[in-house]
């Protein structure tokens, strides 16, 4: 009956996935997608540069109250020594060109990168979670969508009853208070409608904020038929972003065993100024001087393993948030799992039950037409009807919901 319901509305029908898709391309969380990109690009770029050759300029001016001074006691000697000045003066250009640095850099490159797959990841995790409150505006449009139809259908029933008796009483076979009664109920389902639209299009707003769409009350939104026929296991980002987020930590623990390794270096200085490398000459000069040299950091006091120890115990953290997610999920997997139970047996009964509700229905219209029992008798056997008929619905709404909140979930939706 449900399916027969939506059925109407297929050509310009609305799924969920179609609500799914278009809520992750609305999401402002989608633009981080190219911003990380970019971000983890000049992260990597800003760890190479060390291999770049680092060219400064620096120049001095000083004067010295003091100098040093050579000078002979012994005056048959004709040799004299120039004086050294007291001011001085000079600007260098300095040139530092790393030449081996134990695999420092690479191990910054493998932690930018490793830390820019962890954070795109995270952008995927929240667009995952998205998807459960894109559920919960679809599903809660598609029961009033169909509380709706049944209300209708309810009036439908009564407006033809309603001539039935309006006949009963221009023949004087009824009384009018029969046709008041069956005039009030109309007006009761009325306003219920009223009432159950103004909730549907909350929802419906609330969805096309979400999906940024425009959808209309007249659209018709088609029940997703999903099934666990097989299960697909666990596929939840968070997975990864846990895998990911561990090899992060790896490269961290790798950059700090590298930081003690030796790094090689060669230099140059060229400069002119007065005096220039000859401290006795006070003539402005040219100069230039090259070399290499080399830095080892023998002992740090313990620092590398503290920051090791560090990173090992952020892993065991990171453990111990997986193992509280694998519960988590768990645990919804298993409720999610009794609603689905739940659901199918109530559905199955109502549908017993609501071919049985059809049944009597009908003999209490045949016995309202007969005069046999009054209006607000048959009034009551159809409201029987309609709230089985409003329970089915919902019992067939609400197990494709939990059974599409357990796919999601798993995360294979």
């Amino acid at each position: 009956m449900l399916t027969a319901g939506m059925a109407a509305g297929a050509q310009d029908s609305i799924t969920l996935v179609d609500c799914h898709q278009l809520a992750v391309e609305n999401a402002p969380r989608l633009l981080d997608r190219q911003v990380l990109r970019e971000m983890g690009e000049l992260n990597l770029k800003q760890a190479g540069a060390m291999w770049y050759p680092n060219l400064e300029i620096n120049g001095k001016v000083s004067y010295q109250s003091d100098v040093v001074e050579v000078a002979l006691t012994d005056p048959t000697i004709p040799v004299s020594f120039p004086k050294v000045p007291h001011d001085q003066y000079g600007l260098n250009l300095d040139l530092k060109q790393t030449l081996y640095d134990g695999g420092l850099t690479r191990s910054k490159k493998s932690l930018e990168e490793a830390r820019t797959a962890a954070d795109l990841q995270q952008v995927e995790v929240d667009l995952h979670q998205l998807k459960n409150r894109v559920n919960q505006y679809f599903f809660g449009i598609l029961l009033l969508q169909e509380n709706l139809r049944n209300l209708d259908i309810h009036r439908a029933t009564l407006d033809s009853r309603k001539s039935a008796v309006a006949t009963a009483v221009r023949e004087g076979a009824m009384l009018p208070s029969e046709m008041q009664v069956i005039e009030v109920e109309i007006l009761r389902i009325r306003q219920s409608e009223v009432e159950v639209k103004a909730r549907r299009k909350a929802f419906l707003e609330a969805l096309n904020i979400l999906c940024g769409t425009s959808y209309a009350d007249s659209d018709v939104f088609v029940l997703p038929r999903s099934g666990l026929a097989e299960d697909k296991g666990l596929n939840r980002p968070e997975y990864v972003l846990f895998d990911l987020k561990e090899a992060s930590l790896e490269a961290g623990k790798e950059l700090i065993s590298k930081k003690r390794m030796p790094v090689l270096f060669a230099f140059g200085q060229t400069g002119y100024g007065n005096p220039g490398y000859n401290m006795l000459s006070s003539q402005w000069d040219f100069y230039y001087m090259v070399g290499a040299g080399l830095t080892w950091n023998l002992w740090d006091w313990n620092t590398t393993n503290r920051e090791r120890e560090k990173v090992e115990k952020q892993q065991q953290v990171l453990l111990n948030k997986r193992g509280a997610f694998d519960r988590e999920i768990q645990t919804k997997l298993v409720q999610e799992k009794a609603k689905i139970d739940q659901y199918r047996e109530s559905r199955d009964l109502e549908e017993q039950m609501l071919e049985l509700r059809e049944s009597i229905t009908k003999t209490a219209a045949a016995s309202l037409e007969n005069g046999t029992i009054t209006a607000t008798d048959y009034i009551t056997e159809l409201n029987k009807e309609s709230l089985v008929r409003i329970s089915l619905t919902s019992h067939e709404i609400l197990l494709n919901q939990a059974i599409t909140n357990y796919l999601t979930i798993q995360g294979n939706l």
